[in-house]
């Protein structure tokens, strides 16, 4: 990777924890959210509940609300990453090892609109990519700078006498089947402790979340779009632990920038099978979702 790249810089001493309130009572955070996926538009987060088939629509205001709108997807989907583009939403599901589309249409009318509707998802067919639903399969999403390409991400393959890798497949949209681009981007990890879990653009940069289990290490990464090489641009232990022990999840899986350069991340704050439950119960590890903002001298490129 290019070492004269600009890194960012964003500012942990400045981080908060941001609160919000739902319209809906279950999906406040002292519920079992399990939310994964993280994306941004100019006004609104877009959080998505892993195992409830829900969307967040979370306003970008000093008192954020929370507008809670059911997903039509298969039942017991896992929606790990979600990511915004021109209008249209997208889904990764663990479970199923499938992508969605959703059409959002108007953001605005969603947030106020005084009936809840069901947003329709459909299912886009993955070509030539050999991944089974699993527990370890599909865990983010994103669309190209450009909107040509879905990047579509396996958080972890391979085994210790191997070595393990992520795999990043670039893949476009041709009348609702995904077919490959090119081969998969592979980043090699240093253990098969670590993965990786969500993904962002900073620029035209690609961002994404580095995780381990156990011991519970956690970084942002930048990495190559051609190589595959990457190299840590924030560390996150020391503040991800530190507020585990006020009660916040620090399993964060979702990432995302939005425009005046702030880094936000979500926490999946559950760890559960198969649910047949219609809405999330109440859990001790409250859902986090925290803004890291630039430093004094960084600026958005």
């Amino acid at each position: 990777m290019d070492s004269r790249v600009p890194l960012p810089t964003w500012d942990v001493d400045r981080a908060e924890v941001v609160h919000w309130r739902s319209d809906h009572p279950s999906f406040d955070q002292g519920f079992a959210l399990e939310a994964s996926g993280l994306a941004a538009s100019q006004r609104f987060l877009y959080v998505a509940s892993e195992k409830y088939a829900r969307l967040l629509q979370i306003d970008l205001s000093p008192d954020p609300r929370a507008r809670v709108t059911a997903l039509a997807v298969p039942p017991h989907s896992e929606l790990e990453g979600v990511a915004l583009h021109d209008g249209t939403l997208y889904f990764c599901d663990e479970a199923n090892a499938a992508v969605y589309s959703a059409h959002l249409g108007d953001e605005q009318k969603l947030a106020v609109e005084p009936e809840r509707r069901s947003i329709e998802a459909r299912e886009l067919i993955v070509q030539g990519v050999r991944v089974q639903g699993n527990k370890i399969g599909f865990e983010g999403i994103e669309v190209s700078p450009d909107g040509r390409l879905l990047y579509v991400l396996l958080e972890r393959s391979g085994d210790e006498a191997s070595g393990c890798s992520a795999k990043i497949y670039r893949q476009r949209n041709r009348k609702g089947y995904l077919e490959l681009e090119e081969d998969p981007l592979e980043v090699v990890l240093e253990d098969c402790t670590w993965r990786l879990t969500g993904l962002a653009w900073w620029g035209k940069r690609l961002l994404a979340l580095k995780t381990q289990f156990p011991g519970e290490r956690y970084q942002v990464v930048m990495i190559d779009p051609k190589s595959g090489e990457w190299r840590v641009v924030l560390e996150l232990t020391e503040i991800l632990r530190s507020l585990e022990e006020e009660g916040w999840s620090n399993n964060v899986e979702g990432i995302a920038v939005t425009s005046d350069g702030a880094l936000w991340l979500v926490a999946d704050n559950a760890v559960t099978g198969v649910i047949d439950e219609p809405l999330p119960p109440r859990t001790d590890q409250r859902t986090l979702l925290l803004r890291i903002p630039l430093g004094g001298g960084g600026m958005y490129n």
